[in-house]
């Protein structure tokens, strides 16, 4: 069964769980599956992981860049979509090309419906694409049931279509340098801060807790901080106890391992990648209570309303300050991370495949 994966998610990330997916995907699929991937030009990181070689140029010194890895892999996707030399196309985004020059059955995974619940983010024209994609597959992955769910809701899709696919978790390899990437007693905040990632809220609940102790810090990965970020830290009296840093992926498990717990304020996710690191590091973790992030961790977290910055330091304060709490969320860690498996989720997506392929 030969399933063609398109290039978009490729040609628009360099790092993202959605390309990491894909590469996850390709590289645990059974036997009987011969996955096709042909991205001609990209600086995605993950393609270098794959285990049959895909190669391809960067361009990254290219004026406009991304928008030549859209028309070089854009070209090369159509022409092979032409061809029809496939039995099954798995776009790896909401890719509209896949309906015009596809005719054979096809698969789509749904990570999220961000772009219903929060539409004033997303163009008429992308939201227009997204939902012509989801309407015309034959069958529907979702990560999580809670983005199921939403599908039902929004879409009134019939379940029968939706197949519910947790992702998996593939252990990062510690670097060469074994000391702690961070030094002193810290909780952890890991990704993306905008809007309803709730960075704001989380701000708020650590200044509650470093009005009281005076060593804790709040240490935040990824990008450096805004100017209202910066504004906000200042006007929440924590200035010098809330740090940034930029970290090597190697870096990750130590980091986790060093954080008194992790701590995801999200109002929405479509699955959670990090509860799963979190889970590996054998640190301590402490969640929103909403949409899909129950789901993912089970009994293995301590739970907060993410809309209250009270309840939000309360249930931290639980855990930093209660060693057989912290401990019980750790063995409840290790436990919940053993049901995540990338070849369990190679192996699902490969019955949907077979399934779609029956009914053809």
């Amino acid at each position: 069964m030969k399933v063609f994966y398109d290039s978009t998610i490729f040609s628009r990330q360099t790092i993202g769980g959605i390309s990491r997916y894909f590469v996850e995907l390709i590289n645990h699929m059974p036997d009987s599956v011969t996955p096709l991937l042909k991205v001609k030009a990209s600086e995605n990181i993950y393609l270098s992981d794959l285990r049959e070689p895909c190669r391809h140029l960067s361009l990254r010194h290219v004026p406009d860049h991304r928008k030549l890895y859209r028309k070089i892999n854009g070209y090369f996707d159509r022409r092979f979509m032409r061809r029809g030399e496939y039995d099954i196309i798995h776009p790896t985004d909401y890719n509209t090309s896949c309906l015009t020059y596809n005719d054979r059955p096809m698969v789509l995974t749904v990570h999220d419906l961000i772009h219903k619940r929060l539409p004033g983010w997303f163009s008429t024209k992308a939201i227009d694409d997204i939902d012509r994609c989801i309407m015309r597959a034959d069958a529907l992955i979702a990560i999580s049931h809670a983005t199921k769910n939403d599908m039902v809701e929004y879409y009134g899709i019939d379940e029968s279509r939706i197949t519910v696919i947790h992702h998996g978790y593939t252990p990062v390899e510690a670097g060469s340098d074994a000391r702690k990437p961070v030094d002193g007693r810290y909780i952890l905040f890991v990704g993306k801060r905008g809007g309803y990632k709730n960075f704001d809220s989380l701000l708020k609940a650590f200044s509650v807790i470093a009005a009281t102790d005076r060593d804790l810090k709040l240490v935040c990965t990824g990008r450096p901080f805004t100017a209202d970020e910066r504004r906000a830290i200042r006007d929440a009296g924590v200035a010098s106890r809330v740090e940034q840093h930029m970290f090597a992926t190697s870096d990750l498990s130590s980091l986790y391992a060093g954080a008194l717990c992790y701590v995801f304020p999200s109002k929405l996710e479509g699955f959670g990648m990090p509860v799963l690191e979190a889970f590996a590091g054998r640190t301590p973790v402490v969640l929103s209570n909403a949409s899909c992030l129950p789901e993912i961790a089970a009994d293995a977290a301590m739970y907060f309303n993410p809309d209250s910055p009270d309840d939000i330091a309360d249930a931290i304060k639980r855990v930093i300050y209660d060693d057989g709490e912290r401990q019980r969320l750790i063995e409840a860690g290790v436990r919940r991370l053993a049901d995540f498996s990338w070849d369990k989720t190679a192996r699902m997506t490969a019955g949907v495949y077979a399934s779609v392929m029956r009914q053809t």
